[in-house]
């Protein structure tokens, strides 16, 4: 019998005492043996580092780095800088997997010799517990790397997340997270995907996302809520110049940080414009450049096509009611 090839496993520890535990077991109780969870303590304040320390004790595959705080961007470099196994996934410490899922994917990946393999996910609600099926392709199928991202663009079913997917390694050879930033899977994992050349879909959530009440999402309005628009610049930018084909799915995308970004600062109230007024200003005019596009496009629905316009112009927040019914 061949010896099964190493899996590395990344966590990034932060403040996550009262899930910690649900997802080490997770991982640790998989059917696949042959893996190394790498646990990066980033910074934590609370019992996290502790519990780390603990599984360690007992499991010899657990490895624990700690280290001062710097962000998920920073606790993952960390974790692939560290990682030796041939396949590399991520999973988030408030998440968990379901089991027998690593074995699959890799008996998968094996079988229809492909660097990556893209599963879905369960959305979990925090408050109620409810669990339904979130993003998850619709059947298995190998795919070219540009039609994945291009699906990705569109949340097609799957997008940029790391964590519902499984690598082979190399594949991030010489790329890793921006640091300081968030929605830091959106510049990353398109480049990640490019270099596979072809990827695996698999019809199987294998994921589950555990959304927090006290989530990120529920920020306020900050320096971060541009980031989002920052990455789609760039990769609209790579995308036009490298991979034509898909400009307009990247086109998409960048369209809808834009949106997205202009309706949180309407949401928010003249304070937030105030404050970040010239982002406020750039955002329209950046928007303004993608009228003819997002006005013929089939990707947009006759709501968003208004939406948009009124986005641009500057009278959304008059006529928001429409839009964000309560």
């Amino acid at each position: 019998m061949c010896q099964e090839k190493l899996l590395s496993v990344i966590v990034p520890v932060y403040n996550v005492e009262q899930y910690l535990a649900r997802c080490i077991d997770s991982i640790l109780q998989q059917s696949y043996r042959n893996l190394e969870l790498i646990l990066v303590d980033d910074g934590a304040n609370d019992s996290s580092g502790a519990i780390c320390d603990q599984y360690a004790q007992k499991d010899p595959r657990v490895n624990v780095i700690h280290k001062e705080n710097g962000g998920l961007s920073s606790a993952r470099n960390a974790g692939l800088d560290a990682a030796k196994g041939e396949y590399v996934g991520f999973v988030d410490s408030d998440d968990w997997i379901e089991p027998g899922a690593y074995a699959a994917m890799i008996s998968l990946m094996e079988q229809q010799q492909v660097p990556m393999i893209c599963g879905g996910r369960y959305d979990v609600d925090g408050k109620t517990g409810k669990k339904q099926v979130g993003l998850c392709p619709p059947k298995q199928e190998r795919i070219r790397a540009e039609e994945l991202v291009g699906r990705m663009f569109l949340w097609d079913n799957c997008d940029s997340s790391a964590c519902d997917k499984l690598y082979c390694r190399d594949l991030f050879e010489n790329i890793r997270y921006p640091e300081g930033v968030v929605c830091e899977d959106v510049p990353v994992i398109y480049q990640v995907v490019m270099k596979a050349e072809s990827v695996l879909m698999w019809n199987q959530p294998f994921y589950n996302y555990y959304h927090r009440p006290d989530s990120i999402s529920t920020a306020p309005i900050s320096e971060k809520t541009f980031h989002f628009s920052q990455h789609t610049a760039k990769i609209y930018q790579d995308i036009r110049e490298h991979y034509p084909e898909i400009q307009n799915q990247a086109r998409y995308l960048r369209v809808r940080s834009l949106s997205h970004l202009l309706i949180a600062l309407d949401l928010d109230g003249k304070d937030a414009r105030r404050k970040f007024a010239g982002e406020y200003q750039h955002a329209k005019a950046e928007l303004s450049k993608h009228i003819l596009f997002f006005c013929t496009s089939p990707y947009f629905s006759a709501q968003e096509r208004v939406r948009n316009l009124l986005l641009v112009s500057g009278v959304y927040r008059v006529l928001r009611p429409v839009f964000h019914k309560s």
